[in-house]
């Protein structure tokens, strides 16, 4: 109803005050743009954005940013880029360097210990040595886990947060450029996307990694490996499981790209064309609908391209944090693995291989959303 109420205004502005000048007429296609955009009600999320700031070193405006790429004057500066990086994982390095030194602490104690009961092999003393030092090893990296699942929990309640506000303000721009039920079937799919990361990531995802990485310390616990098919078979499932959702999401936007926006379009060309058959305002008619429709275009795109940019921004910290986590304990891993039994070596490197899979899972979730965006944004453009 919206679009056809500004269409109708236009088209009375425009037969009432003829204005011939290619200037006037840009004049009023901006009036027209920041006219759809006071629409979108963006006060949640700026709200929500100002409460991430402190928390990941976030300032940023979604409206700013909007009107950014609607002016075509947003640039970006890679070297601020590059330099937040390397602060960040420094940052993450000096927060988890008591851990770092502990581990080292351990594998140099055990490298010792081995040394010394070495002659005592396959003895009461060698065992009761490797599983003193093993039960402290375990001890601190289940602290180290508990750390990257309170990372990567919370950032798996900001990418549903946000997906929950973006739902009403994407949509309305599409009303602005496409039909009801566009809109509607795009509400829907943000809606199966907020589900997925909610239910499946969250709640059974999650911990079939926490069931992976304890199998794998029952597993080093005993010099055979008892639990290591168990151990693949829980992380197999993780890894497919990731692929399958970013498969099922992408399918469903082509999908429903190639039905819904044909459609709306023939519907509007439709009511466009029947109207403009009216003696008078046929030329009027078709002049208002399209730049009606070139206006809605670009601030359904522009949204879409501001809530992908703002969503890596959100996610940014806490996929560097666990990257940077995981890469320190594989390469721990590699060092430990010539000088230590190799029971000591696997647990450090299970501990990199959960960081790794919790990483995956934030990316499944962040491309679920980023697909939804795009393929949208890209399938409804090709058939406006």
């Amino acid at each position: 109803m919206r679009l056809w109420a500004g269409l109708f205004v236009c088209l009375f502005l425009l037969v009432s005050n003829p204005v011939p000048a290619e200037g006037a007429a840009d004049i009023e296609t901006e009036q027209l743009t920041d006219g759809l955009l006071q629409e979108l009600e963006l006060g949640e999320m700026e709200d929500f954005l100002r409460d991430q700031q402190a928390e990941n070193d976030l300032d940023i405006s979604f409206t700013e940013l909007l009107k950014g790429f609607l002016s075509g004057e947003e640039t970006y500066d890679f070297s601020r880029v590059w330099s937040w990086v390397v602060s960040h994982s420094f940052g993450v390095l000096r927060q988890n360097k008591t851990y770092f030194a502990q581990m080292l602490v351990l594998l140099l104690a055990f490298a010792l210990l081995q040394g010394i009961t070495g002659v005592f092999a396959d003895s009461f003393l060698s065992d009761i040595s490797f599983l003193a030092v093993y039960f402290l090893f375990l001890y601190n990296a289940l602290r180290i886990f508990a750390s990257m699942q309170q990372i990567i929990y919370a950032c798996m309640e900001r990418i549903s947060e946000f997906t929950l506000l973006v739902q009403p303000i994407f949509c309305m721009a599409m009303l602005f450029s496409e039909g009801i039920r566009s809109s509607g079937l795009t509400y829907e799919m943000l809606l199966l996307v907020l589900y997925l990361i909610q239910n499946l990531l969250q709640n059974l995802l999650l911990p079939v990694v926490f069931l992976y990485l304890i199998t794998q310390f029952a597993n080093y616990t005993w010099k055979e490996e008892r639990f290591s098919s168990l151990a693949k078979l829980f992380e197999g499932t993780v890894l497919l499981a990731q692929k399958v959702l970013v498969a099922f999401v992408l399918g469903m936007n082509l999908i429903q790209g190639m039905v819904a926006p044909a459609v709306d379009q023939l519907k509007r060309t439709t009511a466009v064309k029947t109207m403009g058959v009216i003696p008078g305002l046929g030329g009027a008619m078709n002049a208002v609908s399209e730049m009606l429709l070139g206006a809605g275009i670009l601030i359904k795109n522009c949204v879409g391209a501001t809530v992908i940019v703002v969503l890596v921004l959100l996610c940014a910290k806490p996929l560097l944090e666990i990257g940077v986590l995981a890469l320190v304990y594989r390469l721990l891993a590699v060092v430990a693995e010539p000088v230590t039994d190799k029971r000591i070596s696997g647990v450090l490197d299970a501990l990199a291989r959960t960081g790794m899979l919790y990483l995956k899972l934030s990316v499944t979730a962040i491309l679920m959303l980023f697909l939804t965006v795009a393929v949208v944004c890209v399938a409804s453009g090709a058939a406006a």
